[in-house]
């Protein structure tokens, strides 16, 4: 039977007493890594464990204010636990100052403070204890998405959602396993890495654990958070941050001031509470008639140790089934990118002589040059260090406003009108002024600046640094390349986006354009831009990245379309104006102040300007351009005069399945 499946003969009713003892009895059996596991509602699980699961779904009472901290075994789960908990209750539990020496974390258990609804199995130790909990509550579950008790929905209880690398998950559940059960059990690792690829392990295939939240989440973003490990062991203080604000409690400029993030994150790290007494020694009955090793739950923590445990084999069969499992949804493509960058550099190592070395980043021929694999994206190695130092060394403020563009889709037109909306009272477009308007002489590329060109290893960021605020600066870059602090501090994000037809057709001609004594062959242009071998990476990948970020927070992350935009521009200059917190009056209205904005930024109108039509100009890195090659045509439609109906299929197509799931259409 298919694992994962939600097979009619693995549904299991609410159901209690002999009844149920019946029906669990009648489940299809497998034997399973420490005992026998049973398939309820498409998992593969202990007996015990189902039975507890079916009590939980029958008999838990969830509250309209509840949380319910969810991660499949092995994610994170104690650290998302002492984090949500430190958080949560800090105005009572205080983190620093008076206080701060007594803090329940340091005697007692996060699997105390934040106990799991479905353990210890509630056949065994009844639901009663978690009635008599205070309001609100922080609860934990391992349990599928499928599987909660339909009222924690209907009540709109609120989720955090923690994922793991799939890698690091098989390693550390052997390990645990190993631990926790019985003293003669020894699971060999390659059966238990088998099992795992196979779907069949505790609380069912990770695959389609980490796809129900993550259906969830993008559904109802402002209820269900999803957050990654990896990335929260990258950037503990700004998830810290992000967590208080979706417990609705987040924190003041004093609490900032006084380190009160910082020391959240050190009382609940690996190395502060796998040391206390009460974490380090003892055995509790944690699961249900089987004492556990507190100890247990502390291993390692670390990113990646499944590099000591897993052949190369493994590594690609575990890899192509997780991108298998996942493949059309958002996720997918979240995944994507980390499958691909198996020699991304961080931390220390990401530095120029590093970048500029061949032997740390993948290659292949790209479009003009040979390109290198950066996190995921392929782009020339120029491209890649100058990311790496914005990463690095960009100064984000939080009124900054970025604007976001995959490259030709509409940056240029993106520029002019945003600059035009939010400078309006100190350049007018209509009436005294109006014809000294920057515009008119300066390019739009000139008024807003990209923060990762021209290359910053050849012109540095200093002159980003000196411009006042509030900035308008513009960027290429995938959403996950920005700098964290982008996010943190919450930085404003316009992105515009166009139909990837008309955007390969559009990037064939730029190309051939600006690279002196280059002409790339349009079939080849067209097979490396469906290949996701183009600049900044795959269009799908940029997309959702920002489509992503724009549905978990729609009031931070603005997501336009080209074409869209093209048919009511109008419209999107409102829309633009009002995002830019300065939207239009009734008077500005009524002078057709929109719609001289509209003209003033139209094609016909910027094209014919001499600023943009002559000059050439550095605006990449000791490569000259003609200032006109940012002007071509900006038509819907394009496409039809240069792709055959064969080359307009397949790229349909490969959009369609790299998007599917998550609701976003091109």
């Amino acid at each position: 039977m298919a694992q994962g499946q939600h097979d009619a003969q693995s549904v299991v009713p609410n159901a209690t007493g002999d009844e149920e003892d019946d029906i669990l009895a009648s489940l299809p059996t497998r034997e399973g890594w420490w005992t026998t596991f049973v398939l309820y509602h498409g998992c593969w699980m202990a007996r015990q464990t189902a039975r507890s699961v079916s009590l939980v779904r029958a008999q838990f009472a969830p509250r309209d204010d509840d949380v319910l901290l969810a991660t499949y075994p092995k994610c994170g789960t104690t650290w998302l636990k002492a984090l949500s908990f430190t958080i949560a209750n800090r105005s009572r539990h205080p983190v620093v100052g008076a206080g701060a020496g007594d803090h329940p974390l340091l005697t007692q258990s996060p699997h105390d403070l934040v106990p799991f609804i479905e353990l210890p199995f509630r056949h065994i130790h009844p639901l009663a204890a978690l009635d008599a909990l205070p309001s609100p509550r922080v609860l934990g579950t391992h349990m599928q998405h499928h599987l909660l008790p339909p009222r924690v929905h209907e009540l709109g209880c609120r989720i955090v959602y923690l994922c793991r690398e799939p890698k690091d998950v098989i390693v550390s559940l052997w390990h645990f396993v190993n631990k926790v059960t019985d003293d003669d059990l020894s699971l060999d690792f390659d059966k238990a890495f088998e099992m795992f690829v196979d779907g069949f392990s505790s609380a069912g295939p990770i695959w389609n654990h980490y796809l129900g939240y993550w259906n969830k989440h993008v559904e109802k973003p402002d209820r269900v958070l999803f957050l990654k490990y990896d990335d929260m062991m990258a950037d503990p203080t700004g998830h810290v941050k992000k967590l208080a604000g979706f417990l609705r409690v987040p924190f003041t400029d004093e609490e900032v001031g006084a380190g009160v993030v910082e020391e959240v994150v050190r009382l609940c790290s690996f190395g502060k509470l796998s040391r206390l007494p009460v974490n380090s020694s003892g055995v509790v009955d944690r699961i249900g008639g089987r004492l556990v090793y507190n100890s247990a739950f502390f291993r390692k923590g670390k990113v990646e140790d499944w590099k000591n445990y897993l052949t190369e084999e493994m590594t690609k069969k575990l890899d192509a089934v997780v991108e298998e499992k996942l493949k059309g949804s958002e996720l997918a493509a979240m995944a994507q990118v980390q499958l691909e960058v198996d020699s991304v550099l961080t931390g220390e190592e990401e530095d120029e002589s590093l970048l500029l070395s061949s032997s740390k980043l993948q290659t292949r021929e790209g479009w003009w040059t040979t390109f290198v694999l950066y996190h995921g994206c392929w782009m020339d190695r120029e491209a890649a260090m100058s990311v790496s130092l914005v990463r690095a060394q960009f100064v984000p403020r939080d009124d900054d406003v970025l604007l976001a563009t995959y490259p030709k889709c509409g940056t240029t037109w993106l520029k002019a009108l945003a600059f035009a909306v939010t400078n309006r009272f100190r350049h007018p477009v209509v009436g005294a002024g109006a014809g000294d308007h920057p515009l008119l002489t300066q390019s739009p590329h000139d008024l807003v600046p990209f923060i990762e060109l021209p290359f910053r290893h050849i012109q540095p960021l200093a002159a980003l640094d000196a411009l006042p605020s509030p900035r308008l600066l513009g960027t290429h870059m995938p959403h996950h390349l920005l700098p964290p602090r982008v996010n943190e501090l919450g930085c404003r994000i316009v992105y515009l986006y166009r139909e990837p037809k008309d955007v390969v057709i559009s990037t064939w001609h730029f190309m051939n354009k600006v690279i002196d004594g280059f002409s790339i062959d349009f079939d080849k242009a067209f097979e490396l831009f469906v290949d996701g071998c183009s600049p900044f990476g795959p269009i799908w990948n940029h997309c959702l990245g920002y489509w992503n970020k724009h549905v978990e927070e729609p009031d931070r992350v603005l997501f336009l379309k080209y074409d869209d935009m093209m048919a009511d521009p109008a419209g999107h200059v409102k829309k633009l104006a009002k995002f830019f917190r300065v939207p239009f009056t009734d008077e500005e209205v009524h002078a057709g102040v929109m719609e001289e904005v509209v003209r003033l930024c139209s094609f016909e109108k910027l094209s014919r300007l001499l600023v943009n039509s002559s000059g050439v100009v550095d605006r990449v890195g000791e490569r000259p351009m003609k200032n006109s090659a940012f002007f071509r045509k900006g038509k819907v439609g394009d496409w039809n005069n240069y792709l055959t109906e064969e080359m307009a299929k397949k790229l349909d197509a490969v959009i369609e399945e790299k998007l599917k799931g998550s609701g976003l259409t091109l």
